[in-house]
């Protein structure tokens, strides 16, 4: 019986053991495991705000040589690469092309047109016959008139009469001539139209088409022989060192530019970006679809590269690159990511993690780009944010690196 005590002890000291277990087992099954978070860093350094787009480059200069005739074309010799010197060069060969050939409705029609001019001659002859007829007439009265009037038996009247319609006879025969001789030369033009033409170019009419600037055939619009009107184009020529490069800016991203910002060229090829300046932004828009449909005011903004032509040596004409315009830059800015910001009552927040655990912190955003923001305050250089925070992380929510 004095073994009963010890015995009771030992038992409430199991209960007890129990008890302790399985509240820390509810404990652990109640209690809501950290959450596994992406993290970055507050740092400071450069940062620059660009607007972007797709550019293409060209020839500063380029010169397109017309026919200047129309004309027999001579197969074009010269190829795109070639060099040519102003004034020297010859770039193409015309000669004259002979009139077309005229199908039997035409040419009787232009033969019937000869006939009625001739009758036009004809008639315009006897109409100058009438003419001198009159005047001799209006002469001879003339001088009756005259004879009158110095023996005192005609006015002064009837011999000015008389004179005006002598003056008035002779234009007439002025104007009968005139009227039969461009009756003449339309006559001569209709028959110019049924000289039978000929296949063959004429000799020694041959006209050498010469390159107007020192360059770089950049293109041969039309390389086989042909017949051509004056104006087509044959030949474009420039200088493949002069390049610029045109990009179309959504108006709203053209009018934060200045001439003169610094422009990095991107996606041309090289390993490293090249170096520019804008040097004109068109002051004339455009409306240009996106490939979603939808249409954007667009402006034509100019950049120059300004790193040395060997650089970039193997861009040409036509070339695709992507230009990164500078809007701003700093080279010692606090900053953290885009990722890490959200909206809370209408302001910029974040979340730090301070002892394992999210802390809410408002903060304020200076300029922008597409991976970086500028932070003007809120946090210190060195603090550690959650990056993509997701709407399960609260303030003081517990959280560990994933």
């Amino acid at each position: 019986m004095a073994k009963l005590p010890f015995l009771r002890t030992g038992q409430l000291a199991i209960s007890a053991l129990i008890t302790v277990v399985v509240i820390a087992a509810l404990y652990l099954a109640i209690r809501k495991p950290p959450y596994e978070v992406d993290l970055a860093t507050v740092t400071q350094g450069p940062m620059t705000v660009t607007i972007d787009d797709e550019g293409e480059t060209r020839v500063h200069n380029l010169f397109v040589v017309a026919a200047p005739i129309n004309g027999r074309l001579t197969r074009i010799e010269l190829e795109p690469g070639d060099p040519v010197v102003a004034q020297q060069t010859i770039v193409a060969r015309m000669t004259p092309t002979s009139p077309d050939f005229l199908d039997n409705r035409i040419e009787a029609s232009v033969r019937a047109q000869v006939q009625a001019l001739e009758a036009v001659i004809a008639s315009s002859s006897a109409r100058v016959e009438q003419a001198r007829a009159e005047h001799n007439l209006a002469a001879q009265q003339q001088a009756r008139v005259e004879t009158l009037f110095k023996r005192g038996f005609a006015t002064r009247a009837a011999l000015d009469s008389a004179d005006a319609a002598v003056s008035r006879s002779n234009a007439a025969v002025s104007e009968a001539i005139k009227a039969t001789e461009a009756t003449r030369f339309d006559r001569d033009a209709a028959r110019a139209n049924l000289v039978t033409p000929t296949t063959q170019p004429q000799a020694g009419r041959s006209l050498a088409v010469r390159s107007p600037t020192s360059g770089t055939v950049m293109r041969v619009a039309q390389e086989s022989e042909a017949i051509v009107a004056a104006g087509t184009p044959l030949v474009e020529l420039g200088d493949p060192r002069d390049l610029e490069i045109v990009t179309d800016l959504l108006s709203s991203d053209a009018v934060r530019l200045l001439p003169g910002a610094r422009v990095l060229i991107d996606n041309w090829g090289g390993a490293q970006p090249l170096n520019g300046r804008v040097r004109r932004i068109e002051p004339f828009g455009f409306t240009k679809i996106s490939a979603l449909g939808v249409e954007e005011q667009r402006v034509n903004v100019i950049v120059d590269i300004t790193d040395p032509p060997k650089k970039w040596a193997k861009l040409g004409h036509g070339y695709r690159v992507v230009i990164r315009a500078v809007e701003w830059e700093s080279t010692n800015a606090l900053q953290l990511p885009v990722s890490t910001l959200f909206r809370n009552k209408g302001k910029w927040a974040v979340f730090a993690v301070e002892n394992g655990r999210a802390k809410l912190i408002p903060v304020t955003i200076g300029w922008m780009n597409d991976e970086r923001a500028e932070l003007l305050s809120g946090l210190q250089k060195g603090a550690t944010v959650i990056l993509h925070p997701s709407e399960k992380i609260s303030d003081d929510a517990r959280v560990e690196a994933r």
